[in-house]
């Protein structure tokens, strides 16, 4: 279950764990801050993997085009030019 409650700069969650992970954030020192920089870190690998996707579609995208090009272009070859 998550609630949340929301502030100018900064928004208050409850949150339920698992019994282990609940007892290494215990062990924090600022369970704000280590809850913070683990999400931030978690949606950077997903923006970075969305991103990695996205350009991979793209090369293969163009390399179909250079292909398809290089194709056009290979009957022009053996003509003199």
């Amino acid at each position: 279950m998550i609630v949340c409650m929301s502030t100018h700069n900064a928004m208050r969650f409850n949150v339920t764990l698992p019994a282990k992970i609940g007892q290494r954030l215990k062990a924090s020192r600022n369970h704000s801050a280590l809850i913070a920089e683990s999400l931030q870190e978690k949606f950077a690998r997903e923006d970075k993997a969305r991103l990695n996707a996205t350009l991979a579609r793209a090369y293969t995208d163009a390399a179909k085009e250079d292909k398809q090009i290089n194709q056009d272009w290979d009957t022009t070859a053996g003509d003199g030019l």
